[in-house]
């Protein structure tokens, strides 16, 4: 089922509904009423979404956006409302959930951290809110950092602003009051940079630079291919896809590992359609921005070289989960 893309695309209404279960009977069904649970219904197409408990609050995506504006201006009180735009819309066909970013429309929050000489990069901050309608996903508001050239959306999991909220009366209120620590912020900005830094200096080779970028964004070789099979084709698609995003990035920011990260930011913003790509563009992102903050601490070890790390990776050991950082905290009103 294709995704939805479009911010017109998510906004549609739903409303809630009771649940009831038939049971049949010497007459025929009697209908009984399922108190504890109802289900959250697409008023457009009459498709049920979730099947919740009772205390489930439900946020529209339409409220969930304007809550996100508001989250703009706490965290960038230079800002105005009508500075940001929606930039990217993700969702699954069925609409059970969605991300949608929402980035700075001028150059005034740009972190320029890539000295002019090496090919300057515009660095700007975007905040990407998560909702759902069937209870899988909690409401969360991230701030996160993206590529301006290329729009290269990525999330920093150890160095990013996260408001996080369980679909639950008790947790979500009328309204939501953000409170953002500024002076955390700013330590955050330069964190960002330090990352930057640290990666252009470490070299990656030829031959490291696209088995590195598999082995970030957990992308292998299907087994057991037929030769002559889909799975085979799709491979060969992918491969070659993934082979050319390497060489350009190589090519255009030289044999490093930021090069690597920009090439792995693209494809996790941008992932094909393919059999043999089994993540979202949300999944793909939260762990190249998880793989970042630990490697360039990793990479600035005595003895490290990208050999053993790749050995590492292949072995599933260099790509594990790291913990979020809260820079800011929230609290939501009755």
């Amino acid at each position: 089922m294709p995704r939805l893309t479009q911010i017109d695309e998510v906004l549609f209404p739903v409303e809630e509904h009771p649940v009831f279960v038939s049971v049949p009977t010497e007459s025929g069904e009697r209908r009984l009423s399922v108190p504890d649970k109802k289900a959250i219904v697409n008023k457009k197409t009459n498709r049920v979404l979730g099947v919740v408990s009772r205390g489930y609050r439900l946020v529209t995506n339409r409220e969930a956006l304007d809550w996100a504006y508001q989250c703009c201006q706490t965290a960038f009180p230079e800002t105005k409302p009508g500075e940001w735009e929606v930039k990217a819309t993700d969702a699954p066909g069925t609409g059970g959930h969605c991300f949608i970013d929402l980035v700075h429309n001028s150059a005034a929050l740009d972190f320029q951290f890539v000295p002019a000489k090496d090919r300057p990069d515009a660095f700007g901050p975007f905040i990407r809110v998560t909702n759902s309608y069937n209870g899988l996903r909690a409401l969360a508001f991230d701030i996160g950092f993206l590529r301006k050239v290329c729009k290269n959306g990525l999330i920093l999991p150890k160095s990013i602003i996260r408001f996080k909220f369980t679909h639950l009366q008790r947790d979500i209120g009328k309204e939501i009051n953000f409170e953002v620590a500024h002076e955390r912020l700013s330590k955050l900005r330069a964190s960002f940079s330090e990352y930057l830094g640290v990666l252009r200096d470490c070299k990656v080779t030829h031959q490291e630079f696209e088995p590195l970028f598999r082995g970030v964004l957990l992308i292998r070789k299907p087994k057991d291919m037929k030769p002559d099979g889909p799975i085979a084709s799709d491979w060969g698609v992918l491969s070659q896809h993934m082979g050319a995003l390497c060489s350009r990035y190589r090519d255009d920011l030289g044999e490093n590992a930021y090069a690597v990260f920009n090439a792995i930011t693209e494809f996790a913003s941008h992932p094909p359609e393919n059999r043999c790509v089994h993540r979202d563009r949300h999944s793909f992102q939260r762990l190249a921005g998880d793989w970042m903050s630990r490697f360039s601490q990793e990479c600035r070890q005595p003895g490290f070289a990208i050999s053993d790390y790749l050995t590492k990776l292949a072995k599933g050991n260099g790509n594990g989960g790291a913990a979020t950082i809260e820079a800011g905290s929230a609290r939501a009103w009755q």
